[in-house]
């Protein structure tokens, strides 16, 4: 799922340095990444639950290449500092983008069916940066944890 572009600016294995996010796609995908990070620990099973993301979501239509795509983002983000990483995601991103990027952020610390404190620290932060409501933001918080139920 390599990300097609005309000029080489990805910041992964391939040579190409992108510094900053470019398209709402690598603003999703920035979230994400601070999402399943925000616990402090980094599990298999969350780079799984991103490629999922990748794999089922027409905003990476575009990406050929999940990991290498994924590393692009990481290395873009990579000292930028989480509140610089969510402006930058919330200029990219329409309103309607704003609400899923905070869905997908919401299902990727919800994966292992609970939610600890730094991720809902996060989870805050994440709202106020791209101005949601609160009140929607608790309704995805009650909804998107059903999709991660096994019983």
């Amino acid at each position: 799922m390599k990300k097609k572009t005309d000029k080489k600016e990805c910041g992964c294995a391939c040579g190409c340095q992108q510094e900053t996010l470019l398209s709402p796609a690598d603003a999703v995908m920035a979230v994400a990444i601070l999402a399943v990070s925000s616990d402090g620990k980094l599990k298999d099973k969350e780079i799984s639950n991103i490629k999922g993301v990748l794999a089922s979501s027409p905003l990476f239509r575009e990406v050929e290449d999940a990991g290498e795509y994924m590393g692009c983002i990481a290395s873009a983000i990579t000292d930028k500092g989480r509140a610089a990483v969510l402006e930058r995601a919330a200029e990219l991103l329409t309103p309607s983008l704003r609400e899923t990027a905070y869905a997908w952020a919401v299902y990727m610390v919800a994966s292992d069916r609970k939610v600890v404190a730094p991720e809902h620290k996060f989870l805050e932060a994440l709202r106020k940066a791209l101005n949601l409501h609160g009140v929607l933001a608790g309704k995805i918080n009650a909804v998107v944890p059903m999709l991660n139920r096994v019983k």
